[in-house]
């Protein structure tokens, strides 16, 4: 499983038949996420052809308990990407 982004490039370098450099392998990597961040900033979806969807949905406010102190504090609404494939 692929955990890091160096994973990721050197998996993106690999399909690109090996002979790829880091750095283009990088430039690669770079534009897709680019282009995925700019998707979800500009429509709050983006839809990848047999893979998946990326799409930002908004987490409600909500309590939480502080263990040590028994002391609850209120988390604001937040916004958050979400991954489901396909």
């Amino acid at each position: 499983m692929t955990t890091n982004r160096q994973e990721l490039q050197e998996l993106v370098r690999q399909q690109l038949g090996g002979t790829a450099t880091p750095m283009a392998a990088q430039l690669a990597l770079d534009a897709v996420l680019r282009g995925i961040r700019c998707g979800l900033l500009e429509d709050g979806v983006v839809k990848l052809a047999r893979f998946g969807t990326f799409q930002v949905k908004t987490r409600a406010p909500r309590r939480l308990l502080l263990p040590g102190t028994q002391q609850t504090i209120q988390l604001p609404e937040r916004k958050v990407v979400t991954f489901t494939s396909r």
